[in-house]
């Protein structure tokens, strides 16, 4: 068997709703590693959790922890009781089993009650790992490799290395949001972003028939099953045809505000579909100045029709930096696929950059948009749940 330690981070300092914090990532953890029920055993300590995992299936957990929000670092540990040569004899494995030239040794001792202090714990191992291993000297400020020895009330942690992880909070502490999820670079980053937050994330994707084609929708599938790892452990896909509301867009008097009225019907579906759901929060992949429509003017035209509040977690992202993210968590190759969506291929010629909110209300005041809105919130939305690694298509009522 080996040991994984996982640390908390920021969830240990939430004071009364630690526990809630706390258990929500290990039922997270649970779910991710669910495979490995019979290779897995959990203890669960204050400030950390401690996995006991059959060598066998070691490095696949570690890869499916690395997708769980909410730890903060990984050790793969030695664990010994508080004999001095149990100690060091787990201090020796590590060294030797490392091809670092340069150590460094450094004790910590949490339980007061061990006879040794660390400094004196720390002379005295780091000469015999020295004699034991001539090839290594001692680097204290840029060590290859670093032992750590953590002295706990009934065992010791030792360990050469601290595995970062996604930090945040567990998702589902944080409540439920909807995403708008439209098929580029921005949106399935909003959504991973509000994810490390710890919500859990539906979406919902507006497509334009026969205008966007099937292959554009299989793009949106295959972007929210990419993010799948990252999310809570079912969720749904919302996909609205927004169609009909759009040819009734193409008799606006103004088109310079089409995109604009078009991203406020959006947040009136999209608020609808949350309240039936029971969602708290709309987000979007918005970044401030980023386009055309998305200068704090259109922003602001847009916020008014959301009686929930809309996330923009990139608003102060700049592309390169939102492309980066994409590329980590897996989604750009498929978002920069040639398949565009309702608002890639419906751009106006001349998209105003600072609407005006009465003008906007102008522009709409003459469509028939409640009636289809309502038509469309009714009849046009199909839920596809995710669960088990594959979507299923919910059927009516």
């Amino acid at each position: 068997m080996k040991n994984i330690l996982i640390r908390y981070g920021e969830l240990t300092l939430k004071g009364n709703n630690r526990n809630v914090f706390i258990n929500k990532l290990i039922q997270n953890i649970k779910f991710q590693l669910k495979e490995f029920k019979e290779e897995v055993t959990y203890i669960k300590d204050y400030n950390s959790l401690m996995l006991n995992v059959q060598e066998n299936v070691l490095d696949l957990v570690l890869s499916k922890l690395q997708n769980v929000f909410g730890i903060y670092s990984m050790s793969v540990i030695e664990k010994t009781s508080w004999d001095f040569e149990d100690i060091t004899q787990a201090v020796l494995k590590i060294a030797q089993n490392s091809q670092a030239k340069t150590f460094k040794l450094e004790v910590y001792r949490k339980d007061k009650a061990y006879p040794v202090t660390s400094t004196e714990l720390k002379q005295k191992l780091a000469p015999i790992v020295l004699k034991a291993n001539p090839h290594l000297k001692v680097d204290v400020h840029h060590p290859e490799l670093k032992i750590e020895v953590v002295i706990k009330k009934d065992h010791v942690d030792i360990f050469d290395s601290r595995i970062p992880a996604l930090k945040g909070l567990p998702v589902g502490v944080s409540g439920k949001a909807i995403s708008l999820l439209s098929g580029g670079i921005d949106s399935p980053v909003a959504s991973f972003l509000t994810m490390k937050r710890g919500m859990n994330v539906d979406f919902i994707h507006f497509m334009t028939p026969p205008h966007t084609s099937a292959e554009a929708l299989g793009k949106v599938f295959e972007l929210a099953k990419i993010i799948a790892k990252y999310n809570y452990n079912h969720f749904s896909l919302f996909v609205c045809n927004f169609t009909p509301l759009l040819e009734e867009l193409n008799h606006m008097p103004n088109e310079g505000y089409k995109i604009n009225i078009m991203r406020r019907m959006f947040m009136r579906i999209a608020n609808q579909l949350a309240f039936k759901i029971n969602a708290k929060a709309l987000i979007t992949g918005e970044s401030l100045g980023q386009v055309a429509s998305q200068t704090i003017e259109s922003i602001n035209t847009i916020n008014t029709v959301s009686t929930l509040p809309i996330l923009r977690p990139l608003l102060t992202y700049d592309k390169e930096e939102i492309v980066l993210i994409s590329k980590k968590i897996g989604t750009y190759e498929t978002s920069i696929l040639p398949f565009d969506d309702a608002c890639s291929m419906f751009v106006p010629k001349n998209p105003v950059t600072k609407p005006k909110l009465r003008e906007a209300e102008f522009n709409e005041k003459d469509l028939l948009w409640e009636e289809l809105l309502q038509h469309t919130v009714d009849n046009l939305i199909e839920e596809f749940v995710w669960m088990n690694g594959e979507f299923t298509k919910k059927e009516r009522g």
